[in-house]
This record gives C-alpha cells, structure tokens and sequence, in this order.
C-alpha cells in the first residue's frame, strides 16, 4: 500500500507531467485563467488523461506487445484519447451543458493534448507491472489537475499583486511555474 502511495506522489509531483516533464504545458496555460474553470477542466482532465492512459497501456500491453505491432502504438493511442474524449464531452453537454459551454473547445482539445497522449507513450516504454503502472496514470492524472488549479489560484493572485511593469502578464507567470517546478523536484528526496 505505502508503494502505490509512493508511485502517486512521485508520479504527481516528482515527475510532474506539466511543469517537470513539459507535457500539456500550452493546456495548462490557456486555460487556467480562472479559478472556477480551472476546477472544472481539472476534472475532465484527471478523468481523461486516466482513462485514456489506462485503456492505451492495456491496450498496448495485451495486444499490440504481443503481436509486435509497436509500430501502431500511436496511431491508436490517438484515437482511443479521441474516443475517451468524444464521450466524455457527449456526458459534459447531456449532463452538465453549462460546464460544456463555457469550455467547449478546451474539452475538444484534451483528446489531443500532448499529456494524454505522453503518459500513455510512456507508460508503454515502462517496465513497471500492470498494476502499478495504472497507479502511476492515476498519479500523473492528479498532478496535471493539481497543476491546472494550483496555477489557476496562483494566477488569481498575481493579478492583485503590485508588479514591476516589466515583469507584468506572462514573464511573472513563466517565473511562477519555474519556481513550482523547482519547488516539485525539491520533492524527489521524499519517494
């Protein structure tokens, strides 16, 4: 139990997708500019990088290991992402259709992002048992949501804050996110 624990921390800080690893930094980005969406797109995104992950590491380990087609591993880990994708936004605009207004296009645009897809390629090349590779998606899913809110608030903040004209808008926020990723591998003597 404690390994597994290990595995997510270290997938979700440590080895954190977005600002340790640079993968889906343009999504976090774009859209953490405000607290409340960034809650909502942290969801979709832990539920779709997750699920996409986990489906594209079975996929992979059980069928395409074995009958040495490495070659299509991301051919149909995009249209799985895809497929999680289209059905997690046919569940946000049934559902929950103002969530699906107010982020259309940021829904649309997780099938593709780079983190969903990344994990997976990742995973695929991993050596680690089924089971824990599968924590490690759930950690790697936590750690990218974690980031979308974290930098949503941190963002919040530095729009109140008094800040040299030079280092206003994007300079500070870059700066913000290297300190994050700084302070994230500061993590790495804990697992």
């Amino acid at each position: 139990m404690l390994d597994f624990l290990g595995i997510i921390v270290a997938a979700a800080l440590v080895n954190n997708v977005a600002l340790v690893q640079f993968l889906g930094v343009s999504f976090f980005i774009a859209n953490s500019n405000r607290l409340q969406s960034a809650i909502e797109l942290g969801m979709l995104s832990f539920i779709a990088l997750f699920i996409s992950s986990a489906l594209n590491l079975i996929l992979y380990r059980w069928i395409l290991a074995p009958l040495n087609l490495d070659i299509l591993r991301l051919v149909l880990f995009v249209m799985i992402s895809s497929a999680v994708a289209f059905y997690l936004v046919r569940i946000v605009s049934n559902y929950f259709p103002l969530t699906w207004r107010r982020h259309e296009l940021a829904i649309l645009l997780i099938a593709g992002n780079s983190a969903v897809i990344g994990v997976s390629l990742m995973l695929s090349t991993s050596i680690m048992p089924l089971l824990e590779a599968l924590t490690y998606s759930f950690g790697a899913a936590f750690g990218f949501a974690l980031v979308l809110v974290g930098f949503a608030a941190l963002r919040e903040r530095l729009a109140n804050a008094d800040i040299p004209l030079p280092f206003q808008g994007a300079p500070i926020q870059f700066l913000s996110a290297a300190i994050v990723a700084m302070v994230l591998l500061g993590f790495a003597g804990l697992v």
